[in-house]
């Protein structure tokens, strides 16, 4: 097979170059050159992000102790009333919605510090 044949052909016959596509945005796109990359807040302190932890790590242990403390609760509302208790049940949302904002400050995939030093209940 000739070198000729590999080619692919235009709808009059003539040879087709590949061409190199652009990236998305053209060259004013410089999102890949760290050099123009800005930093939303200058980060924390790492000994007052590490008391944080340690004191968030204390308050997650504690809320361990109130779900399980609201869990049996509402087993015994359950059990002798027949129905489950609003305020607890809308507690342990807010509490579990809490642990997750813990677990993500403690990863470091936020900045943002779950109460007590946020607001309670659910994140907006």
């Amino acid at each position: 097979m000739a070198e000729d044949d590999k080619k692919p052909k235009g709808p009059s016959g003539a040879d087709i170059e590949p061409q190199v596509l652009a990236e998305p945005g053209g060259d004013e796109d410089d999102s890949r050159d760290p050099g123009t990359w800005e930093i939303e807040d200058e980060p924390e302190n790492p000994w007052m992000r590490g008391l944080y932890m340690v004191i968030f790590a204390v308050l997650f242990e504690l809320g361990k102790l109130l779900l399980l403390a609201g869990v049996v609760i509402q087993f015994l509302f359950l059990l002798f009333a027949k129905e489950k208790n609003r305020p607890i049940a809308d507690f342990g949302k807010d509490l579990g919605d809490w642990f997750a904002r813990v677990a993500r400050f403690q990863a470091g995939t936020t900045e943002e510090k779950p109460f007590p030093f946020a607001r309670w209940g659910e994140s907006e």
